[in-house]
């Protein structure tokens, strides 16, 4: 900060040893400027060399003699502010009001909030302290003085301005602002401060980042290659970047694209070449800040906007959570989300679950960078180019791209990766490794010669840092934590202090200062050692990886959640292709599953659990410590948990394993005499796995894995009660028969689902007979076999076992059992269906009315309740007979309250989403057949994400989960669902 007079006080701030940035009306035409900076009683002469045009007011002063350089604002940070924000700041100046009688100006700082919607017309930002507006006392405003004082963002200090002069009678506690964006558009004030980034800044802080930053003066060699910093030029190997932008400049109001492919094949680049694009055409475009948590809920902004996510698969829910704010937003500035990824794998699968189709509907760009695409024409552009930018910066001389071998690398990064190894060799730095033209250059060999490059770097720098006492082993494991987290200096700190044995007590401020020293970045934290696939051969080369990360997560209670979460999702990516970082990953999941499920289930409001998702899919499957554990803690995951839906299916999934080894393989190839006492214990354990196993998956709608596990459930609970004939086998088949037909209806295959509900229920009567406390089991088995006769065409058989279900639920309820209510409800909604597919339709309004009545609503009303599906379906029928009976408003009316009971049941349980998906269709055929076709069209353009149904590929598709079991489906082989369970 400086105080500046040129005819008139004012505040500037110091840019640069002889920059000056301040408002243009405190330095008067032809009048000599001076600036004296805080604390020096100096004066120096200056220059204005820009001024804003027009009706900005604002100067930059160059000083005739350079300024102490710890005036210099060397962190500075540019943001930009809409005006339609409200937000903290700050500016500090020279006022009037501070003005002694020797004339001297003391400090004083202005805080308040940015006023929403003030100053729009003009482009200003208005600020306001505390108290509301207050007349303007005198004449001259008590902060005249301010002017060009710089505006910072609290508490994250962005620059977002400064502040010009105060208008005639404006009140005395506003100050009006010209805005950095207002500035850099002016291609001359460029020219002297440069291009600085901006971030999007909002109440909590900065919610976007700019697609580059600038390379600190201190960098690993690796850091040449980081597209964070763009030091190679861009190539656009596949003409990506103008598909990209046709997609961006599209007419849709809000739409989705992604970019993946495996690690280093520019997917990132891409995605900031495209921001940067677009930020030169008056977008708003960068990366969205994931470190500040409430980036998901303040994105927006007053221009066109590109937001970018980076590592897309870590925040499944909270980017589904974006696409629906987004998707409603009824601002008219176009908003584009791009997404970036290695591949869409099953975290785009929850997004689309939980978005209900909708991010799906919306993915309107998918680029897809293949290895394959990589012409030898295009190695030898990026040798090229590589060539030039990497020699010009390293400032040495080019080497022809003739004596540099690739080998076989097919991937931008790993072809730049050789230029810059060849470059490196060329004595740039003593003993250097031999040019890689001379040496294979096979991925490995890549990756190593530059990391054994980086080695080299911070092994020369311990001594500097007096730590020359450490192991090189101990130096890569601090270099392994820092890539790991991205700790700042004070989280490196407490990490270091809690773990003796990676760094004792007196070393660790020293390795902090080291640390920050080789790996230190502009925002002060400390970065990982390169771009991701030299992180993961790091990982993989650390030869106790698996201790370390153990031992990281023993203090955990030291860490926040995003570096815990980097970590985790890090070690997910390496464990795709690296032994080591799976080894690491699954000893850590055996030993902290518990509390991290625990701290799952116990708290709703954590985000992470598609990074536990994650982490559960890349460890390895064969582990049976890991196996063991999941097995223990496995029933402890609620079963009727939309939010730990899939946690619990891969925990599930992980138990099996255990439970295959302990069973000693298929239960089919096991000789009947074998099969006995603990073995046969084994088998049953398993069969009960993948019943919950197959149940978890039905939860989430992935019908064929879902089926596969419980075919073979059906399979070892048919030859243990053929077998043993106890009670609780066979109860476990005739749950999982039950299953097996309701996954079968699911997939429309209605004769297997018949003919599996039919066993079922001979079953469930057995076991009635034997065990009075499972009628209502055999009451559900009735329903669920009247179902599949109706949905395979034979409603009017279907009635029979309705009535039988209901009579046995009627008896229960008389005898006390309210636990039947519902069950009862459910029997006299299905009856309904069947009676009105016969057309009997006096009876099915009777069963609709009872129905309805059990459970306490009448249909037609709107009610609150938590029988939402109850709700949903039984509306539903009403509207279908009001239809039938040309009763259409009435019948309109229905409908609405079904699909809005659905889309609630629906997102509170998104396996459920078939029946939204009805509930729409039913209602768009009740405007049809009133004749109101504007409202029906424009249901259908709205929602259309909503009622795209399945196409046969896709049942296809899940039909081949479980090809494998069509013995079992089909009858054949003395293990069948339909063999007959003989009793000892």
């Amino acid at each position: 900060m400086a105080e500046v007079y040129g005819g008139a006080s004012g505040t500037g701030h110091v840019l640069g040893q002889d920059l000056v940035l301040t408002a243009s009306h405190v330095v008067a035409d032809g009048h000599a400027a001076s600036v004296r900076t805080l604390g020096s009683a100096e004066w120096v002469d200056a220059d204005v060399i820009w001024r804003g045009t027009g009706d900005v007011d604002a100067a930059l002063l160059r000083t005739r003699r350079p300024l102490p350089s710890e005036t210099v604002d060397s962190s500075l940070r540019w943001g930009s502010v809409g005006t339609y924000e409200q937000i903290s700041c700050r500016v500090t100046g020279f006022p009037a009001v501070q003005a002694r009688s020797s004339g001297v100006r003391d400090t004083d700082t202005f805080c308040g909030q940015t006023v929403p919607g003030a100053g729009y017309k003009n482009g200003r930002i208005v600020i306001q302290s505390a108290g509301g507006p207050r007349d303007r006392i005198g004449s001259v405003s008590p902060w005249a003085g301010i002017s060009g004082g710089a505006v910072f963002s609290s508490p994250e200090s962005h620059l977002l301005g400064i502040v010009e002069s105060v208008p005639a009678g404006y009140p005395n506690n506003r100050l009006k602002v010209v805005p950095t964006s207002t500035l850099l558009k002016d291609s001359r004030f460029r020219e002297f401060v440069g291009d600085p980034a901006i971030r999007s800044v909002t109440k909590s802080g900065s919610v976007i980042h700019p697609p580059y930053g600038t390379l600190p003066d201190r960098h690993p060699a690796s850091w040449l290659l980081d597209p964070r910093y763009a030091v190679v030029d861009f190539i656009d190997d596949g003409g990506w970047l103008d598909d990209l932008t046709k997609w961006a400049t599209s007419s849709e109001r809000f739409s989705i694209g992604a970019i993946s492919g495996s690690g280093g094949m520019g997917k990132s680049r891409l995605a900031a070449e495209l921001a940067d694009r677009m930020r030169q055409v008056g977008w708003d475009a960068g990366y969205l800040n994931i470190d500040n948590v409430q980036s998901w809920h303040e994105v927006s902004s007053e221009h066109p906007l590109l937001i970018i996510i980076d590592y897309a698969s870590r925040f499944g829910e909270r980017l589904a959570g974006l696409i629906e704010r987004l998707a409603a937003n009824s601002s008219g500035k176009p908003v584009r989300l791009l997404l970036v990824e290695r591949r869409l794998g099953a975290w785009w699968e929850t997004v689309n679950r939980v978005t209900r189709r909708r991010a799906q509907h919306l993915l309107d760009k998918h680029v897809v960078l293949r290895e394959s695409s990589i012409s030898p024409e295009s190695v030898s552009r990026h040798l090229e180019l590589a060539m030039s930018s990497l020699s010009r910066k390293l400032g040495v001389e080019p080497i022809p791209a003739s004596e540099i071998r690739t080998g076989d690398s097919t991937s931008p990064l790993l072809i730049h990766i050789s230029v810059l190894l060849a470059l490196r060799g060329t004595g740039l730095e003593p003993g250097g490794a031999e040019p890689l033209g001379r040496s294979p250059a096979t991925r490995e060999a890549l990756l190593q010669g530059l990391l054994d490059r980086e080695v080299t770097r911070w092994e020369a720098a311990l001594e500097a840092h007096k730590l020359g006492h450490l192991h090189s082993a101990q130096a890569g494991r601090l270099v392994a934590m820092a890539s790991l987290f991205s700790p700042t200096r004070a989280e490196a700190k407490v990490l270091l202090e809690r773990m003796p044995e990676i760094c004792s007590q007196p070393d660790v401020l020293k390795a902090v200062e080291w640390l920050a020293d080789m790996f230190g970045s502009e925002d002060g934290v400390i970065r990982p050692v390169g771009p991701d696939l030299v992180v993961e051969h790091l990982l993989e080369t650390l030869n106790d990886l698996d201790s370390l990360v153990l031992r990281l997560l023993d203090v955990r209670d030291a860490l926040t959640d995003a570096p815990r979460a980097r970590m985790f999702h890090l070690l997910s990516l390496s464990a795709q292709s690296g032994r080591n970082s799976r080894a690491a990953l699954t000893a850590a999941l055996a030993r902290h599953l518990p509390q991290l499920l625990e701290a799952e289930i116990s708290n709703a409001e954590t985000e992470d659990h598609s990074l536990l998702v994650g982490a559960l899919s890349a460890s390895d499957k064969s582990n049976i410590a890991l196996s063991r554990i999941a097995q223990q803690v496995a029933a402890s995951i609620p079963s009727d948990s939309e939010r730990l839906a899939e946690v619990r299916a891969e925990v599930f999934g992980l138990a099996i394993t255990r439970g295959r080894r302990r069973a000693g393989g298929g239960i089919d190839k096991v000789p009947d005499e074998l099969l006995v006492d603990e073995r046969a214990a084994d088998f049953a354990e398993l069969g009960r796995l993948l019943n919950e196993l197959g149940t978890s998956l039905g939860h989430l709608s992935r019908w064929g894995r879902a089926q596969a596990a419980t075919l073979e459930a059906v399979e070892i609970f048919s030859v243990l009660s053929a077998k043993f004939g106890n009670f609780h086998d066979r109860r476990s088949l005739a749950v999982a028969l039950s299953h097996a037909g309701q996954f079968f209806r699911s997939l429309r295959l209605h004769d297997q689902s018949l003919r599996s509900a039919m066993r079922a229920t001979e079953l469930w009567r057995e076991l009635a007979v034997e065990d009075p406390k499972e009628r209502e089991d055999l009451a559900i088995a009735l329903t669920n076999l009247a179902d599949s006769l109706c949905s395979a065409g034979k409603p009017a058989e279907a009635i029979a076992y309705s009535t039988e279900a209901i009579a046995l639920l009627r008896s229960e309820l008389r005898q006390g059992g309210e636990r039947a209510r519902p069950r009862l409800e459910r029997a006299l909604s299905e009856l309904a269906h069947h009676l009105m597919e016969v057309g009997d339709v006096d009876w099915a309004r009777e069963a609709i009315t009872e129905a309805a009545s059990s459970v306490g609503f009448e249909v037609g009303q709107t009610v609150e309740t938590n029988r939402l599906d109850s709700v949903g379906y039984l509306n539903g029928l009403a509207a279908e007979l009001l239809l039938r009976e040309g009763e259409f408003e009435k019948a309109k009316s229905c409908a609405i309250i079904s699909a809005s009971a659905y889309g609630k049941y629906a997102h509170e349980y998104q396996g459920n989403f078939y029946y939204l998906r009805g509930s729409l269709q039913l209602l768009l055929r009740v405007l049809d057949a009133a004749g109101e076709a504007e409202d029906a069209a424009a249901m259908r353009a709205d929602l259309a994400h909503l009622l795209v149904e399945p196409g046969i590929e896709d049942y296809d598709k899940e039909v081949k989960e479980f090809e494998a079991f069509a013995h079992i489906i089909e009858g054949r082989g003395a293990s069948t669902m339909f063999s007959t369970a003989v009793r000892r």
